[in-house]
């Protein structure tokens, strides 16, 4: 009787582990968030209702520790679209920023904190459905020492996003005159020019010292020069 008992707890096991796995999808990223092969992974991905038919699919990011790195949702299982509020975290377990999305472009308030849970920027996006363009407001501002840079939209700012980091003068929340900044990943720094949150003109400089100049922000993300 023991025997049967332990029998059938063990097909009830498999079973539910199998309606598990059906549930959700797991899947491995790199540094780059791109997928790859398990023994290259940075991060994983779990979609936890993916065999499921749903307007929204629930998606969190963990860290090699288990943690999380980001929650939310996306309008595609397969390819992440977000959409509602999403919460980052710092590896360990801190919030880093609260964004909010529509169809995958960020729009409303955005808050982002340090490590130690001090309060460190708030920014509003507003999206333009017609012309396709993000434009963010950088509101407030505060270093790690708690004194605050930006208030109201004004003041010197210093943003680090993954592999940028650039500094300079905000207006009425965006970027106004000369901003010089870094790219990790691309290897070059570079000097901008900005109008009223719009670049004029800007000149970046790789690592063999070669120049490029553009004229826009399509340009310099291109590397080339984009004909009318």
């Amino acid at each position: 009787m023991r025997r049967i008992l332990l029998f059938f707890l063990l097909i009830i096991s498999v079973h539910l582990s199998a309606q598990i796995n059906m549930v959700s999808k797991k899947i491995f990223l790199d540094s780059l968030n791109h997928e790859c092969a398990p023994e290259n992974y940075a991060y994983t991905r779990v979609i936890t209702n993916y065999s499921q038919k749903s307007i929204r699919y629930v998606v969190t990011d963990f860290y090699k520790n288990g943690r999380k790195k980001m929650t939310g949702s996306t309008l595609d299982r397969d390819i992440l679209k977000k959409d509602g509020e999403f919460i980052y975290y710092y590896k360990n377990g801190a919030k880093e920023s609260v964004i909010n999305y529509s169809e995958d472009h960020k729009t409303g308030k955005e808050i982002s904190w340090y490590e130690n849970q001090n309060k460190k920027c708030e920014k509003q996006n507003v999206w333009d459905p017609k012309t396709k363009k993000l434009q963010t407001l950088v509101l407030n501002c505060w270093n790690e020492n708690k004194n605050q840079t930006v208030l109201d939209g004004n003041g010197e700012f210093e943003e680090t996003d993954t592999f940028i980091r650039q500094k300079g003068i905000l207006k009425n929340g965006l970027k106004q005159g000369v901003w010089e900044g870094s790219d990790s990943l691309r290897k070059i720094a570079f000097v901008d020019n900005y109008d009223r949150g719009i670049l004029i003109s800007g000149v970046s400089i790789d690592e063999d010292n070669v120049k490029f100049s553009y004229s826009s922000l399509s340009e310099k993300q291109s590397g080339k020069k984009i004909r009318n």
